[in-house]
């Protein structure tokens, strides 16, 4: 038996759908089962609970022989994974694959927070003597959706303090892809894998590779760090994630996610999905009508771009 924690999310979801069409008997714990319909769809055993309930954990792990483990950031993460943990070598489960982060951050003195709270939580995996694999990605397409798709579907810029960074950017399913094929072979044992897209590239290619999926103009704007942050306040986002984001940004701006790794076709026998698929599949997220709103927005935070914005829109 095969236990997902954090089967609700992009990737946990596309791997439990992977595990399912495959045959493969699967339970997730989910803090509301009756809110987790599609996994009901998909026939997945439904077992209630949450990371920071031990008790749950427990019971969602028993008969469990392999355990998939991957959460939301949280300033907690490395406390609530490990508690997992703990109750993985409780019920004698056998193998942990662990999604972690990108290589340059897991060390105990990292430069991002979450990169050091995956750090402890390895280093928690490695000392049980429990049999791992962990995953490490970098920067999720998927991601784009949110990050990007509203200001280029609006104004057609792209704006991001990622000037000089290039970034061998990942789709989420093919994290799920590796992920499977790990959870289902016990030749990975003790193994790390960095995650990465087929090539890297900066953020004016991509702007350009999104102008060609969508036929319509989009300019990449490179963006002070201080500006970015004030962005993502105003929407609501507290201060340890701007912090995280920015941290992430000078990561990526000093070349940690340049690697290149064939690991994506190594474990699943294809090659990771490319940026160019990515825009295309998706490329109505990105040539949504363009609206006022969002070009005020940015003008308040100061990025001074907005009043540009009209050369670069295609009606």
């Amino acid at each position: 038996m095969i236990l997902v924690i954090g089967a609700t999310g992009k990737i946990g979801g596309e791997v439990a759908r992977l595990l399912t069409d495959s045959g493969k008997p699967l339970r997730a714990l989910v803090r509301t089962p009756s809110k987790a319909g599609a996994l009901t769809d998909l026939g997945v055993e439904l077992a209630a609970g949450d990371l920071a309930d031990s008790g749950s954990l427990d019971r969602a792990m028993q008969g469990v022989d392999r355990l998939f483990l991957v959460s939301v950031q949280d300033l907690r993460q490395a406390e609530l994974q490990g508690n997992a943990v703990d109750a993985a070598v409780r019920n004698g489960v056998g193998h942990i694959v662990k999604v972690s982060g990108i290589a340059a951050s897991i060390s105990p003195g990292g430069p991002a927070e979450i990169g050091r709270q995956h750090w402890h939580t390895e280093h928690r995996i490695e000392e049980t003597g429990v049999p791992f694999t962990f995953l490490r990605p970098g920067f999720f397409m998927q991601n784009l959706l949110a990050t990007a798709a509203p200001m280029v579907a609006r104004v057609g810029l792209l704006a991001a303090p990622m000037d000089g960074a290039l970034i061998a950017m990942v789709d989420a399913r093919d994290i799920a892809a590796a992920a499977a094929a790990v959870l289902t072979d016990d030749t990975h044992h003790d193994r790390v894998y960095d995650i990465t897209g087929p090539r890297a590239f900066d953020y004016a290619q991509l702007a350009a590779v999104l102008a060609d999926a969508t036929e319509q103009h989009v300019r990449y704007v490179g963006t002070p760090p201080i500006m970015a942050a004030k962005v993502i306040r105003r929407q609501g986002h507290p201060d340890w994630y701007i912090q995280h984001l920015a941290e992430m940004a000078e990561m990526f701006r000093a070349g940690a996610g340049a690697t290149v790794s064939s690991a994506v076709e190594d474990l699943t026998g294809r090659p990771p999905r490319s940026i160019e698929s990515f825009a295309h599949e998706y490329a109505a997220m990105f040539r949504q009508g363009r609206a006022a709103p969002l070009v005020h927005t940015v003008a308040r935070a100061g990025i001074g771009i907005a009043s540009r914005a009209a050369t670069f829109v295609r009606a």
